[in-house]
């Protein structure tokens, strides 16, 4: 019996202690947020980046091109077809496809038989694609199917196979889209299409990128390399490499990562591929930014810049401009990096890029944050929100909630941050993600679940006495 008192005794004193502990602690916490926000004008900044499955996914697009191109001869057809063709294309690489698919549509009132309606199809579903027009651009591309198996025409039937796949992809329907590019890469290797086998298994590797499947991303960009490297296709190589760079950055191999991503730089310098060459930049600067080498960051931010400029490219332009922003972000010059920011914002905006204009719209409410402008953060992240939502963005969407959630807790509107901060998880968990986003969320969460009781018991005393 006495045993038995002396462990009770021990227990009890255990728990007062710990309990002492971690009032302390939590007392040492919040005096530690009380200097840095009241005295040294200093705030928690919000989440910095968008979830990684995102960034790869939207980096390894760029190195290959997502979408499939169909021409069956166009360029050979009559003037009133290959005229409007031949001038959508170039409106198409403009990233103008607004114009574009106008072009193309007066090709297609104009065409002959039903190969030149599939390629068109195709063509006027990656505007649409490009322009997150999701509905639509499923419209074309099952009418360029249709076009082609009524022609017998397998490249125009893998091609509007592989194009589905993506906006499947888009729509987080991975399974079907797996289904499409797989469909896609079997007709390629029936008709001994090298290259279309290449770009197939590397819209694969999206799908398990999107999964976070990075071994499975990994060995199908291995497979569509070995292709490309066997049939001397030095562009679809130097994009292989690219992309296995890019997954071995998510995979915090930063060595790894900058070998391939400076393998692929050289031969698209070999091959005088500029665009490729800044985004090969692009990404080796991201690997700086990453290991905190600002300056090299800088360095090779820059060089995209003015190759983007040099070839008139608006969106790699924008894209650049919002990296150095990040920049001069995490160095703490946020003049600087606003200035990025609204240079991007508004070229972005000219192009009709909704999610640059979303991104760029968080990283705008990301540095008023950080001046304690809450009034202008609050009105740029609420738009960025609603952008996000708008394409069915869920990530970009739960970043941005989060971003207001943290606001809303600085202002210590605790129902309000909450709610944010719940929508914020909600969609994070939906889309599987993990990462710095949903942590940052989680931590809040718990704080103001800490905070609960103290606020709960102000409310009351402040809350009106009703009728009975």
């Amino acid at each position: 019996m006495t045993t038995l008192l002396g462990i009770l005794a021990v227990v009890v004193l255990a728990i007062v202690v710990i309990g002492y502990l971690l009032t302390v602690i939590d007392f040492v916490e919040r005096l530690r947020r009380f200097w840095r926000r009241r005295v040294l004008k200093q705030h928690d900044a919000p989440v910095a980046t968008k979830e990684d499955v995102a960034e790869i996914k939207r980096a390894v697009e760029e190195l290959r091109g997502q979408m499939s191109t169909y021409l069956d001869g166009l360029a050979q057809a009559k003037p009133d077809i290959r005229d409007h063709f031949q001038e959508g294309r170039r409106l198409q690489d403009a990233e103008q496809h607004e114009a574009a698919i106008r072009e193309f549509e007066k090709a297609f009132a104009a065409s002959e038989n039903d190969r030149q309606r599939s390629a068109l199809h195709i063509l006027i579903g990656n505007s649409l694609l490009n322009l997150a027009r999701l509905s639509e651009a499923e419209g074309h591309y099952r009418q360029a199917l249709d076009a082609g198996q009524t022609a017998h025409d397998r490249e125009a039937e893998a091609a509007a196979l592989g194009n589905l796949g993506n906006v499947y992809a888009e729509r987080g329907q991975l399974d079907r889209a797996e289904e499409h590019h797989r469909r896609a890469l079997a007709t390629h290797q029936e008709i001994g299409n090298a290259v279309g086998q290449a770009n197939q298994l590397a819209n694969l590797g999206l799908v398990y990128v999107q999964r976070r499947e990075l071994e499975q991303a990994e060995d199908c960009f291995r497979m569509a390399l070995t292709i490309d490297e066997e049939i001397g296709n030095k562009s679809g190589q130097a994009a292989d490499l690219g992309s296995l760079g890019v997954v071995y950055r998510h995979r915090r191999d930063s060595a790894t990562a900058e070998q391939h991503l400076k393998k692929a730089l050289a031969i698209h310098q070999e091959i005088g591929n500029k665009l490729g060459q800044a985004q090969d930049l692009n990404n080796l600067g991201t690997v700086y930014l990453e290991r905190g080498e600002l300056d090299r960051a800088e360095e090779d931010f820059t060089a995209a810049l003015h190759i983007h400029e040099e070839i008139g490219n608006r969106v790699g332009k924008a894209r650049a401009l919002g990296n150095l922003g990040n920049v001069y972000s995490r160095r703490g010059e946020l003049d600087t990096a606003e200035g990025r920011y609204r240079r991007a914002l508004a070229i972005h905006r000219q192009i009709g890029n909704k999610l640059g204009q979303a991104n760029q719209l968080g990283n705008l409410g990301n540095v008023y944050f950080r001046r304690g402008e809450l009034d202008r953060a609050e009105g740029h992240l609420e738009k960025a929100a609603a952008a996000f939502e708008g394409i069915g963005d869920r990530l970009g969407q739960a970043q941005a909630l989060g971003n207001l959630g943290l606001l809303a807790e600085q202002r210590r509107e605790t129902g309000k941050a909450r709610d944010l901060l719940n929508q914020a998880r909600a969609l994070y968990e939906g889309a599987g993600a993990g990462g710095e986003g949903p942590e940052t969320v989680r931590r809040a969460l718990e704080r103001l679940a800490g905070a609960a009781p103290a606020q709960r018991k102000r409310t009351r005393k402040k809350r009106p006495l009703k009728k009975p």
